[in-house]
């Protein structure tokens, strides 16, 4: 893709797919522009990058409608992410079909959408597949509107390794133990960020029509909650177990701890039936290399949980 035909938009630039998006897309020499909230942030982290004259700073938010209705002017290329924690449940759909009309209508030829595998595997049972699934209805009638010139790309990642620094993290370094109410022997198929990352650079450097209307699920290792216990075990060099909580107690422990009843729920569903129906070796013939697996990402970030 050549850098002067083509500019990419990138939402949520901060976070940590958000970030890796935008590093590998300047690396390229490819002109992009990081929509952020903190500028001051965004210049510190993006320090490097904005010596390169390829990266462009936008500052606003998903209220900032009249914001990134300017900015996503003479732009080919959207990434689209939204992260729904805190919001209404409405709210992922409503914004990215906003953002996604507009985006077309100002001659966006391609969005790549951030989704989750829940859309496949629970539909828009539980809050996390409703919200992800109704958001990707909204797009795809937003495509299929002008399939001509509108094209349309979905990642489905299952669960991020990075969540093992919310509620693990403190179990793991203070007791040795991690604890969710899934049977020992349920399985969770984890994906690293860095890995959808480098999908979604691919997908947005390359041909339009080459990934248009592809979906692609996103998952590294699938494993049991003993098997992920022993990694742990493994790198960290003592002995972590996993221990089955209760449902009433996995309830009372995270609500306690502030999250939304719905979203709870949604966590306490997936304890009997992955997110993902497998792993997804195949994500390699995208990004040119195997997917990273939970132990390749634990060795990088050891130390948090020593």
């Amino acid at each position: 893709m050549s850098s002067t035909k083509e500019r990419v938009f990138v939402t949520a630039a901060t976070g940590n797919i958000g970030t890796g998006v935008v590093r590998s897309l300047v690396k390229q020499g490819i002109d992009t522009t990081a929509y952020v909230r903190d500028e001051k942030k965004s210049k510190d982290l993006f320090k490097e990058e904005l010596t390169t004259g390829h990266l462009n700073l936008v500052i606003g938010d998903y209220s900032s409608i009249d914001v990134f209705t300017k900015a996503i002017k003479g732009h080919t290329r959207l990434f689209l992410l939204f992260a729904a924690h805190g919001t209404k449940p409405c709210s992922m759909s409503q914004i990215k079909e906003s953002f996604g009309r507009i985006a077309f209508e100002q001659g966006v030829r391609q969005i790549v959408d951030l989704s989750s595998a829940f859309v496949s595997s629970y539909g828009k049972k539980g809050i996390i597949g409703y919200m992800h699934t109704a958001a990707e209805e909204k797009l795809w009638t937003l495509a299929d509107e002008n399939p001509e010139q509108r094209s349309l790309v979905v990642l489905r990642p299952g669960a991020f390794m990075t969540n093992h620094f919310m509620a693990d993290v403190h179990q793991i370094k203070h007791k040795s133990k991690i604890v969710a109410c899934a049977p020992p022997s349920s399985t969770s198929t984890w994906i690293d960020t860095k890995d959808i990352a480098d999908c979604a650079a691919v997908v947005l450097s390359e041909s339009v029509e080459k990934h248009d209307r592809n979906v692609y699920e996103l998952g590294a290792d699938k494993l049991t909650n003993e098997q992920r216990a022993a990694v742990f075990s493994k790198v960290l060099g003592k002995t972590i177990k996993y221990e089955q909580q209760s449902m009433e107690d996995f309830y009372k422990t995270c609500t306690g701890h502030g999250m939304p009843h719905s979203m709870v729920y949604n966590f306490a569903m997936v304890a009997s039936k992955d997110i993902c129906d497998n792993a997804t070796p195949e994500i390699s013939v995208i990004i040119g290399r195997p997917l990273r697996t939970l132990e390749d990402w634990l060795k990088e970030n050891a130390k948090a949980f020593q």
